[in-house]
């Protein structure tokens, strides 16, 4: 109980805005959770500077292994202090035992946004970015630390003290140590396991090499390569349907020049041969060293086609005023963390694997946006811990949001690339339409005969069979719509071949409805003197009975039976002008109704 209210306490791990840990840091607001853990907004008291702080959750904080791993990861990225990474300030424990990272914010988007909403970066600009982010691996390397994860969410575009546009590559938090690095410790790699983003892996990243012995900063320059490849085109060099497919094309497949693929975004054939050198799928062909490949990129820089247009991007790009692509900040706490897929070995495919997916969950604070947070790792692999988080400023002007494009797959995020749907393509989406309408039409129509020709033949079959030779004879045409209904027309002898036929037709089964118009005579008593009877005047009561039922018939459609009882009345009533009004409509009604159905024949 509270001592103050006496209201009833509830126990969570959750921090609360003006919660102060460890003497140090008061937290601001929540800006992120994820399958790792939760990541805060936060102030050091001391230095009154804002930070994010991540903090690991209950159910992983609690595995020795991954604690001494968490640590050992915060301990080597405090070392990698370079302009173009984020940087580690801290590591610590909460009051109730739990490992958190402290970390600089970092205002800006990352590549994958700024590619999803404007589409392929302008040549110079790609070429100062890759080489940003080059160096920044360069020093990590030289620290004995790998990437892995090289993908354009892990590279974030801010600005400096300048206004220049400068890169900062997020997330060094699932890389390993190297044995180089000498700090290896039993149970804290599991070697043979993948680790990274399958868009982006190197080969030997797929084959699951050991990480002391195999993987090494070759594999950063091949995923940097393909995030170059990406920024100058908006297309991948490899895709594929599943983490299969998209192995073997990593393995095996082969890559289109970018300024072949897309010849009007004139992108100099210098500059495709230094990316298809960065992806070469031999190790040894690629740039053996973050240097290689700068001095790569710096080539393309003085490659006289593109001299002139290098000077005018550099002025063009890095000036705040004209980068519209970071006049709206975004909070990213590191962009989503590498799907990790288990061992595979080439050819079968691999036999597990599992995406991870990025919680987001809207600040607290009107003036913040939406923040992205890594998850915990899906492999027995270092888990994701470096990360960079967006403040935003006041002075910036908010541009349109881009729609997050990504798609998970079995194993993976997959970057949806921007198509191009040409006219040429709605032609053929026409054709197609208009084919399927076409076949679906006629097979309907084929349908809708052969079930009138068999409903059809079922009744003239059991009217060919009747007892009554005038039915046998075939006195009575059968005609049958497409609703089922049967229409019999024709004259019989008798009343009583009149009911047969009726009942026959009735009798067939699917058969919705019978509309019987054949014809009669009137039936006379035995006995009866033909020329009295036909002098007598019917009755009114009965005249007015007969109109009655014909009226009624007519309304209902039977337009032979409002034709005999309105011809009953004019035979003992030839004066009857109603009744002569009614014939003719009644005769007209049915003459459109037997044109429509000689029609549909």
């Amino acid at each position: 109980m509270c001592p103050a209210d006496q209201t009833g306490l509830q126990n969570t791990h959750e921090l609360q805005p003006g919660m102060i840990i460890r003497n140090k840091y008061q937290i601001q607001e929540r800006i992120g959770i994820g399958g790792m853990g939760v990541v805060y907004r936060a102030r050091h008291l001391t230095f009154n500077e804002v930070c994010a702080i991540k903090i690991v959750n209950d159910v992983i904080g609690g595995d020795a292994n991954f604690l001494q791993r968490f640590q050992t990861e915060a301990v080597v990225t405090r070392k990698l202090r370079h302009p173009n990474a984020v940087r580690v300030d801290d590591f610590d424990y909460t009051d109730d035992g739990r490992p958190f990272i402290v970390m600089e914010l970092v205002e800006g988007r990352n590549i994958g946004e700024i590619l999803q909403a404007e589409g392929p970066f302008r040549v110079p600009r790609a070429v100062r970015i890759a080489t940003q982010a080059a160096r920044a691996l360069g020093v990590a390397h030289k620290l004995g630390v790998v990437h892995r994860d090289i993908k354009p969410g892990n590279i974030i575009l801010t600005l400096d003290e300048q206004g220049e546009e400068i890169a900062k590559v997020l997330d060094f938090g699932i890389a390993k140590l190297r044995e180089a690095a000498g700090t290896d410790q039993p149970g804290m790699t599991m070697t043979g396991m993948v680790v990274g983003t399958p868009l982006y892996m190197s080969p030997e990243q797929f084959m699951g090499k050991k990480a002391a012995g195999e993987i090494d900063g070759r594999t950063d320059i091949y995923s940097l390569g393909v995030v170059l490849y990406q920024m100058v085109t908006a297309q991948l060099p490899f895709e594929g349907d599943t983490p299969y497919s998209l192995m073997m094309q990593h393995l095996q497949g082969t890559v289109r020049p970018p300024h072949e693929l897309v010849p009007e975004l004139h992108i100099p054939e210098s500059l495709s041969r230094v990316i298809l050198k960065a992806i070469d799928k031999s190790r040894d062909q690629r740039f053996q060293t973050a240097e290689e490949f700068i001095a790569g990129l710096d080539e393309v820089k003085d490659d006289p086609a593109t001299t002139g247009e290098v000077a005018n991007a550099v002025v063009e790009d890095n000036r705040l005023a004209t980068v519209p692509t970071l006049k709206e900040p975004i909070e990213n706490i590191a962009a989503p963390t590498a799907s990790r897929i288990s061992p595979v070995s080439v050819p079968p495919p691999p036999t597990q694997s599992r995406a991870s997916q990025v919680s987001t969950v809207p600040p607290k604070s009107g003036t913040t946006n939406a923040a992205n947070v890594p998850t915990a790792a899906t492999a027995v692999d270092a888990p994701s811990v470096s990360s960079g988080a967006v403040q935003p400023s006041p002075d910036n002007i908010p541009a349109s949001p881009a729609d997050p494009a990504v798609v998970n797959s079995a194993a993976q995020h997959l970057f949806l690339q921007p198509k191009t749907f040409r006219l040429k393509h709605f032609l053929i989406l026409l054709v197609l339409l208009a084919a399927t309408v076409v076949v679906a039409g006629v097979g309907y129509l084929k349908y809708q005969t052969l079930r009138r020709l068999r409903i059809e033949s079922a009744v003239l079959e059991k009217l060919s069979s009747a007892q009554s030779a005038a039915l046998r004879q075939g006195a009575v045409r059968v005609f049958v719509s497409d609703g089922r209904e049967v229409y019999l027309d024709g004259k019989v002898s008798s009343k009583n071949d009149f009911d047969s036929a009726g009942e026959m037709a009735s009798s067939v089964s699917d058969v919705t409805r019978v509309i019987n118009r054949v014809e009669y005579p009137p039936v006379i008593p035995a006995g009866a003197n033909l020329a009295a009877t036909a002098g007598t005047v019917v009755p009114a009561a009965s005249s007015e009975s007969l109109i009655s039922d014909g009226t009624k018939s007519l309304d209902d459609g039977k337009y032979a039976e409002a034709i005999t009882s309105f011809s009953k009345v004019l035979e003992s009533d030839p004066n009857n002008q109603g009744a002569k009004k009614l014939l003719d409509r009644a005769r007209q009604a049915q003459k459109t109704e037997d044109d429509l159905l000689k029609n549909r024949r």
